[in-house]
């Protein structure tokens, strides 16, 4: 019985704690880079589509606009960019942030079900 009085307190303490969490799982604990963006990439995204599909920017700092010209949710992640993700949901949402880049290829796309192979995809070609 006292090890029961004992324990039932540091119970509750666990399961509180584990109920707060320290981290910020939607953003997968992506960071924004502190210094001055180079260049804005606005990309719109709609039922099925982004447009542009591909874009270029110069190596360094950009920051990413996604808008949303239809209705529904979707978003956008960048391969090789751990946590990065800008979501977007109904008509005329946007959201932006920074991101560095170096020079190369990436693949950007919607993680939502059916999305990307529905034709959300697209290319960042980094120079």
């Amino acid at each position: 019985m006292k090890l029961r009085l004992f324990l039932a307190p540091i119970v509750a303490l666990g399961i509180g704690l584990g109920a707060c969490g320290g981290s910020s799982a939607g953003e997968g604990g992506y960071v924004q880079p502190t210094g001055p963006s180079t260049a804005s990439i606005e990309i719109e995204s709609g039922n099925l589509f982004y447009s542009p599909n591909k874009v270029e920017a110069p190596i360094g700092i950009s920051k990413i606009w996604l808008k949303n010209t239809e209705s529904g949710a979707h978003n956008l992640v960048i391969s090789g960019v751990p946590g990065f993700i800008l979501e977007v949901n109904g008509e005329g949402d946007q959201n932006a942030k920074k991101v560095e880049l170096k020079a190369g290829s990436y693949d950007f796309y919607c993680t939502l079900p059916g999305h990307r192979a529905g034709g959300m995809a697209g290319k960042l070609i980094v120079k």
